[in-house]
Parts: C-alpha cells; structure tokens; sequence
C-alpha cells in the first residue's frame, strides 16, 4: 500500500485516512522526534527542508565571523589583508567559495548526524537553509552538481551526502541538479590530514563522466559539499570540471572551518 501526493494511503477510505493522519499528529506531538543535534524535542517540519532539527539549533548555527575574504569566505582575522593565502593559487574558474555557516556546535552535530548515523533528512534541512541565505552567484547559477563521495561510503551510509544537500538546494531554488562528477579512487579519510596532504589524497580523485563534458560547457555552476575544510577536495572537484569548459564555479557548503593558518595564531 502507498501514499499518494497528499500523504493518504490508496486503498484506505478517506475515514480512515483522516484517522490515521490525526493519530500521526497526535504521536508526534506527545511523542516529539528527537533534534539531531542536540535531542531535544523536534517538531517534524523543523525549518523548511523537513529534517529533525529543533527551532533552537535551527536558529543557533554560528555565522561565518567577519571579516572574511570576499573570494573564499574564509575568516580574516583581526583584520582584511591585501590578499588571503587560502585561496592566493585556485584556478580562474573557481569564482568563490562560501558557507552557510561555521563548522560548530550545533553545525558540527548536524554534519556527524548527517555522514555517520543516516539522518538523511538533515540533509533536506541543510539544503534548504542554504536556500535561503544563498549569494547572488549561487541564484544566478544554472547547475547545481554535487561533489561525489566513494561508493563505499555509499554502501555505508545509503546515499551521498552532498547529493541530498544539493538535492534539497536545487528544488528550493528551481535549478536542475547534475550529477556529473564521478568518484574514481579513494585513499581514505581526509579526516587527519594536514592542507598538503589533503590536496595529494585528493588529487585527481574525480572525472567529469558520461555527457558531464558537453552540459557543463560555458554554465555558471554551484558546486556542492557539506563541509570546507582546506579546499583540497573542492579544488580537485573543479579541476574535473574545468575539462568541460565551464563558464564560472561557485563552491558552497552547509559549514566550514576556520583555516589552520587562523587555529595556530
């Protein structure tokens, strides 16, 4: 038996489809889900993507702190220098990179129920959170392709993170998604890494597949992950995508960290 558009069960007479709806809201409301963030009570349209995540979190996660640099987004410091050296050497095609906020609680939460407990629907939430805060080039964009993960976290987890993420992202802002990035090898976990280890463990990790090379060509695109942490895996998926020849890329995440350059001042 399934649901229709509206939620009802086929086949049930309508009676006892409204019964059933009503001892639905009647359990969610004695009987909460839990927010995967912090617990607590969650009412199940939390923020407008549908995922578990309480009105407090939803409304706690930690902005990006100014100043940051206009091109990357990363966090300055005490003050705007001439130039940033996180993003000093990125190719002409990676236009900016931008977060929706910064990797700490609640975010940090929300991204490990996301990647290792198969709260799918936090993805929905985050998508649609970078919906509402995006950046004009994100708006402008005509694609949205998410950054591929290895098929065995895949396996793991059920789906690809950044694919659910930029899956809610895209309906909210009427773009179609291209899944044109394949993942063709994996080291292992980028987790432990130092910035010039990451680049190496990720180089050439991608390939833009099958009619990727020709739907790309001279399209601005968003290019979508959960987390910016060094840049390392953004920057080898755009190197897979500039074999297409696009236009302009725009990297935007759920969350980023704060540069090692800024941890050890």
């Amino acid at each position: 038996m399934v649901a229709d558009a509206r939620g009802n069960r086929r086949g049930l007479p309508s009676g006892l489809s409204r019964l059933s709806g009503l001892l639905s809201r009647c359990a969610d409301f004695l009987l909460p889900p839990g927010c995967a963030a912090c617990g607590g009570p969650a009412a199940r349209d939390a923020g407008a993507g549908g995922g578990s995540v309480c009105q407090n979190c939803a409304l706690g996660l930690p902005p990006v702190p100014h100043p940051w640099c206009r091109r990357c987004g990363a966090p300055l410091g005490t003050g705007e220098a001439p130039s940033c050296l996180e993003c000093a050497d990125w190719p002409d095609q990676l236009g900016e990179a931008r977060a929706l906020c910064l990797l700490e609680s609640p975010a940090r939460e929300l991204v490990h129920a996301l990647k290792y407990h198969g709260w799918r629907g936090v993805g929905d939430f985050m998508g649609s959170e970078m919906a509402r805060s995006a950046p004009e080039s994100v708006r402008r964009a005509h694609m949205v392709v998410p950054v591929p993960t290895s098929g065995r976290n895949v396996r793991r987890r059920g789906y690809n993170q950044a694919e659910v993420i930029a899956h809610s992202l895209a309906d909210a802002l009427d773009l179609p998604l291209l899944t044109c990035l394949e993942r063709r090898r994996q080291k292992g976990t980028q987790t432990s890494l130092n910035p010039m280890e990451r680049r190496a463990n990720v180089k050439e990790a991608f390939v833009l597949a099958g009619t990727g090379l020709s739907l790309v060509t001279g399209r601005r695109i968003v290019l979508v992950d959960d987390v910016i942490t060094t840049g390392a895996t953004v920057l080898a998926a755009v190197e897979a995508l500039r074999a297409g020849a696009p236009g302009s890329i725009v990297a935007y995440a759920f969350a980023r960290t704060v540069p090692m350059s800024l941890e050890v001042n």
